[in-house]
């Protein structure tokens, strides 16, 4: 709401309004204007994003961890067998 400037205004204006602007002057503003509810306008799709993006990382997280243990069994069984072979030979 601090970078919020009115379209209609001009350069100079909309300069002297940006520097006008405060942390405890928007504060004052959305209590003026909204309340309390003002505060927690956006909340809810914030937790959304929040919750869908924590679980797409663990999903991609549990992936690569599962891959990770094939490859290193993998490459285990791999190495084993080829010691096994050479010493057959």
């Amino acid at each position: 709401m601090i970078q919020a400037v009115d379209a209609n205004d001009n350069e100079t204006e909309r300069a002297q309004k940006k520097s006008r602007k405060t942390v405890p002057g928007v504060i004052r503003a959305i209590w003026k204007s909204e309340g309390v509810p003002g505060f927690f306008k956006g909340l809810h799709a914030q937790i959304l994003k929040t919750v869908l993006s924590s679980a797409l990382l663990l999903m991609i997280k549990e992936k690569i961890t599962a891959s990770t243990w094939v490859l290193i069994l993998a490459t285990r069984r791999f190495l084993l067998l080829s010691r096994g072979g050479l010493k057959n030979a």
